[in-house]
């Protein structure tokens, strides 16, 4: 029996989730950690996290650590995603976590957390053919999974924290807001060959206050027009307006409407036809692999 921490700094938020695996791998979750850092906000005019960020990310990590410590964990991977990888005082970071948390951040590429995206949807849901995309606070990564193999993924920087910077923190999107966005990603999209699928899964945080907001399982498929619709009315809404709505995270609110914008442009962009939630995303894809290198050791 052995304890696995998976730690995830983001640029929204800091997580760390808990396992306990058993000598037949069978894995129990123990427990989830998140805090709410915003790495990417507010970063300073040469791209470097700004001091109050740093300084409460580093906290974090710290308070991490305390936990690992006090339960007993074998083994912590901690992989750091859009925010590190982007910021000028990357290595800082990356210094200040390992003398201060004794916690080692492996810097992941954007190529990389897109096939841990793929791996933990094909896990979750089975498919054969699919789109994907993951919207973070940094960035998006967007593939094409085609007879269960990732033919084709990419990783652009503008994920909702990102986004909503970007638009000088809206509290209402504008029409030419939605355009100039939506005519940006779309420049970025030509590159991807969606090779005729029209069926999307969606993974991440902003789509997964969509989901919660529409009051909609994961895993189940809806068609496009619905989830566009709720689109619409979140990007149309003031922020006030929109945390009227129920289910919605208050935390979260100010970003949902920008950070939706990659979903919207690839559903439009790629003629998308259907579209599913997953729960699952970056550390279900880097638990089943270090499942696999278990398997491969014994």
């Amino acid at each position: 029996m052995s304890k696995l921490a998976l730690i995830d700094i983001g640029s929204n938020s800091i997580r760390m989730v808990l396992y306990q695996i058993n000598v037949k791998q069978q894995v129990k979750e123990l427990k989830r950690y998140r805090h709410f850092v915003q790495l990417a906000k507010d970063m300073t005019a040469t791209g470097a996290i700004n001091q109050d960020n740093f300084t409460a990310g580093i906290q974090v990590l710290k308070n991490f650590q305390q936990i690992i410590m006090e339960q007993k964990v074998d083994q912590v991977i901690a992989t750091a995603t859009e925010a590190i990888r982007q910021a000028s005082n990357q290595k800082d970071f990356i210094q200040a976590a390992k003398q201060q948390a004794k916690i080692a951040i492996i810097v992941l590429t954007g190529q990389q957390e897109a096939e841990y995206d793929a791996i933990a949807i094909k896990t979750d849901l089975h498919l054969t053919d699919f789109l994907f995309l993951d919207t973070g606070g940094g960035s998006f990564e967007m593939g094409v999974v085609q007879q269960q193999k990732l033919i084709q993924a990419d990783s652009w920087p503008y994920g909702a924290v990102k986004l909503y910077d970007y638009l000088n923190n809206p509290q209402q999107l504008t029409i030419a807001q939605i355009k100039n966005v939506q005519q940006l990603l779309q420049q970025k999209l030509q590159k991807i060959n969606s090779q005729n699928i029209k069926r999307l899964v969606v993974i991440g945080g902003v789509h997964r206050a969509l989901f919660t907001i529409m009051d909609q399982p994961d895993s189940h498929w809806l068609a496009h027009d619905k989830v566009e619709s709720w689109v619409q009315l979140l990007q149309q809404n003031s922020l006030q307006q929109n945390l009227t709505l129920e289910r919605i995270e208050a935390q979260r609110a100010p970003f949902i409407p920008a950070g939706l914008l990659p979903l919207k442009t690839v559903m439009e962009y790629f003629n998308v036809k259907q579209v599913c939630f997953s729960k699952a995303g970056l550390r279900n894809g880097i638990l089943q692999e270090y499942l696999e290198k278990m398997n491969e050791k014994n």
